[in-house]
């Protein structure tokens, strides 16, 4: 036998005001109804939730344990009825890549919500573009070659540059060079160490991780050079945490696209407009 939703609301309610009346009043319910109901939930449980007290309710052991257990669901469940329940023009989802969100888009975002303050934002990060996690956006902004089908829109194209920390002193001419190395770039790192920066050098790759923000965080750490498109870099640079230096790269063909649901929402069109401005103000839009 399924136990009836509506009992885990009133238990929720319970454990949480200590009282059976006031539990009844929030949930709609008779003091008697919301006492049959919990006596029920606990017969099918096989547990004694409550201690029964002169002034209220107390949680036993046992449903302590059980509204530890079931609060953090019912709590989720109730945030996605809010969001769900909203005009959809006045809520954006948002799935982006990782490196974009942490490096431009969460600095830049507070410009957006300060032009746009009815749009409710909410945003999730991916490494790769197949992390969805069941999540359905209203917009996704994706790393991707220089080709994609419409809908995707390419909002800038990733120039790449060398960058180490700023405080590194030069490398000395005998020295390995290190390299932090990002996963799934192995073709870009390959043309860069082709370039004559690093002729008659020898390379050292103690480091791989698994985005551009890691192997940026890592080089401004001091642990070495690494490949960034240089928009991502811009304010590191600018305040002194990072240098630059040429790829040498004279074709990176990489992109962040960004892509809107079918029939998206005024939200939606208003963010993909955003960030097409700000790209171009910047100078950085895809062309």
């Amino acid at each position: 036998m399924a136990t009836p939703m509506k009992w885990l609301h009133s238990f929720e309610a319970v454990a949480r005001l200590g009282s059976m009346t006031l539990a009844a009043q929030e949930v709609g319910l008779t003091q008697a109804a919301l006492s049959q109901q919990m006596q029920a939930l606990e017969t099918q449980l096989k547990l004694q939730l409550f201690n029964r007290e002169p002034r209220g309710v107390s949680l036993t052991p046992a449903g302590a344990r059980f509204y530890s257990d079931i609060s953090p669901g019912l709590e989720q469940i109730g945030n996605a009825l809010k969001r769900y329940r909203q005009p959809r023009s006045s809520r954006l989802r948002i799935l982006s890549n990782a490196s974009f969100a942490l490096r431009w888009l969460f600095p830049n975002l507070p410009r957006f919500q300060a032009g746009h303050p009815a749009i409710q934002v909410e945003v999730r990060t991916a490494l790769w573009r197949p992390e969805h996690h069941g999540y359905g956006p209203d917009a996704e902004i994706f790393l991707g070659g220089p080709v994609r089908p419409a809908p995707a829109r390419a909002i800038v194209r990733c120039q790449l540059v060398a960058v180490r920390a700023a405080a590194s002193p030069e490398d000395p001419g005998d020295a390995p060079l290190p390299v932090i190395r990002i996963s799934g770039q192995e073709s870009l790192f390959e043309e860069w160490l082709k370039t004559p920066y690093f002729a008659g050098r020898t390379v050292r790759q103690d480091i791989e991780v698994d985005s551009v923000h890691a192997a940026v965080s890592l080089a401004a750490a001091g642990a070495g050079w690494t490949l960034s498109p240089s928009f991502l870099v811009q304010a590191d640079v600018q305040a002194g945490r990072l240098c630059t230096a040429a790829a040498g790269i004279t074709s990176p063909k990489r992109a962040y696209w960004m892509q809107l649901k079918d029939s998206p929402s005024a939200a939606a069109e208003a963010f993909r407009d955003w960030i097409a401005g700000e790209m171009a103000q910047a100078g950085q839009g895809a062309g």
